[in-house]
């Protein structure tokens, strides 16, 4: 057995990971460890302080979450230690005096906006009117969704929060009903594809290899749901994208999660509720989109991105007249 002297151990560091580099004595050399990776930005962040406005608090050293700060020899310095800076912005949002900037990872002081008063902030009451208001739309006007308005959507999304910043996570708009049926068509087309392959003595083959619970997933649920878009595509009904006049798609680097891309679209579907439109979360077109790079290229999603969840908008053909309650399936108490 060839021994390579190294090994690599990846250690969860709020859903991402901290790659360290072990010597064979099995110590760690945080000097080896690497910002944390990114698609686009490989280094790490860049703190500066105007030492001349700072008054040595200390605040920006304690809130820092990678612990790159501290207050030696009556100032503010960087450490270069642990996996740097990781571009949060947090110590200069904080900071009191305004006199710290932190670039790089894609973040400026150009980012900083005022904090909006606390009379323009949803209070509880407000926020949980919302949330039960909001149902999942599938019948829409025929009115198309103003670019500006899913713009909006887009740039309200953005403030989602993330594992670790900045944001590796994508989106993808598709505007107007002639193109999300040519979309809808062509995942559809996949869906068609994969039935070929999928029959039901492939799927019991695999049946040992995939679980239980993963075999009765597929074949109760997935494989309906295929049959059931092809046969509403030949019927001449898109039970997919359900005639929507745009829909998002969320999409994620290898350094990200599929969990990312979905709390990004949900951040989206409460966007588009206060702005008076309807919506969906689709997981049926994802599954599709990730093994045709031609659809991929179409949407402008970097090589290499990953499309995890879509989402439907229009002007509802349908209003509700009630709301319902809803459970967890497992909620213990205190």
């Amino acid at each position: 057995m060839v021994s390579l002297g190294f090994f690599v151990d990846f250690v969860p560091i709020e859903k991402r990971f901290l790659l360290a580099i072990k010597n064979r004595s099995g110590k760690t050399d945080l000097e080896a460890i690497m910002p944390v990776k990114h698609s686009l930005y490989q280094n790490a962040g860049e703190v500066s302080v105007d030492q001349q406005q700072c008054s040595r608090c200390g605040f920006c050293v304690s809130i820092c979450p990678a612990e790159v700060l501290t207050l030696e020899a009556g100032s503010v310095q960087q450490l270069t230690t642990g996996f740097d800076c990781i571009a949060c912005g947090h110590c200069m949002m904080a900071c009191p005096k305004e006199c710290i900037s932190v670039n790089g990872r894609g973040l400026s002081p150009t980012d900083l906006r005022p904090l909006p008063p606390p009379e323009q902030r949803a209070d509880a009451d407000a926020l949980g009117a919302l949330l039960q208001s909001r149902r999942s739309i599938r019948h829409f006007t025929e009115r198309p969704v103003e670019v500006d308005l899913l713009e909006r959507i887009v740039d309200m999304a953005a403030s989602a929060p993330m594992g670790i910043p900045p944001w590796d996570v994508g989106v993808a708009t598709v505007s107007g009903a002639p193109e999300v049926q040519k979309l809808a068509t062509e995942i559809v087309t996949g869906y068609r594809g994969m039935l070929k392959l999928m029959r039901p003595r492939a799927l019991a083959l695999m049946r040992p290899f995939i679980g239980k619970s993963r075999y009765e997933q597929f074949s109760g649920f997935i494989l309906p749901l295929a049959e059931g878009y092809v046969r509403s595509q030949q019927q001449g009904r898109d039970t997919l994208f359900w005639n929507a006049p745009a829909v998002l798609i969320f999409h994620h680097s290898p350094y990200a999660e599929a969990a990312d891309a979905t709390i990004a679209c949900t951040y989206a579907m409460l966007a588009a509720e206060s702005l008076g439109l309807g919506s969906c979360i689709i997981g049926g077109a994802p599954p599709i989109m990730q093994r045709n790079r031609a659809i991929c290229q179409q949407l402008n999603i970097p090589d290499g991105n990953k499309p995890a969840i879509a989402l439907i908008l229009g002007y509802p053909a349908v209003r509700f007249k009630r709301s319902i309650k809803r459970h967890f399936s497992h909620q213990q108490k205190s």
